[in-house]
């Protein structure tokens, strides 16, 4: 039992437990750009945002997107090819501003496009969502849907 205590013990083993652990230590995972920009959609256009990296694995991206200018009611998709959003929105989220509305969206997610094909996120401008309306209920004081929504998006930190 003694010989065990002594060998761990040892400034060595401590000295090639530690080399063990640099080597076994994941290395930081490579980033991903995202082509920023400013889109200003009508009802069913979309904004579509390219993404660099993850071309060799797996590479993190954190973004910022703004929608906004909104006048009336929108709904939009939020989309991402070889995206994996690791924050809100998800892929498939419906999103839905009021009139004078601005949402921001700290988008932090791995991009993965090892397999081949474009990365990118994008925004969908399905129009107005549909007013609760039941029957024999006045639907006229529902908001109109806008006629326009802008979409910025940049990488973060800059």
């Amino acid at each position: 039992m003694r010989r065990i205590t002594t060998i761990f013990s040892s400034a060595p083993f401590f000295t090639l437990l530690a080399a063990l652990l640099c080597v076994a230590a994941p290395a930081h995972a490579a980033k991903a750009t995202l082509e920023g920009g400013t889109v200003t959609l009508g009802e069913g256009e979309s904004a579509s945002f390219p993404i660099s990296g993850g071309e060799s694995g797996p590479a993190d991206l954190s973004a910022q997107c703004e929608i906004g200018d909104v006048n009336g009611t929108a709904s939009l998709t939020f989309d991402g090819e070889h995206y994996v959003p690791l924050s809100a929105p998800a892929v498939g989220d419906v999103l839905t501003l009021s009139g004078g509305e601005t949402r921001n969206y700290d988008l932090v997610g791995v991009v993965d496009a090892s397999d081949g094909g474009d990365a990118y996120i994008a925004f969908h401008f399905t129009g107005a969502p549909a007013p609760m309306c039941f029957p024999g209920m006045p639907c006229d004081g529902a908001e109109g849907k806008s006629g326009n929504v802008t979409v910025s998006c940049r990488n973060a930190g800059g």
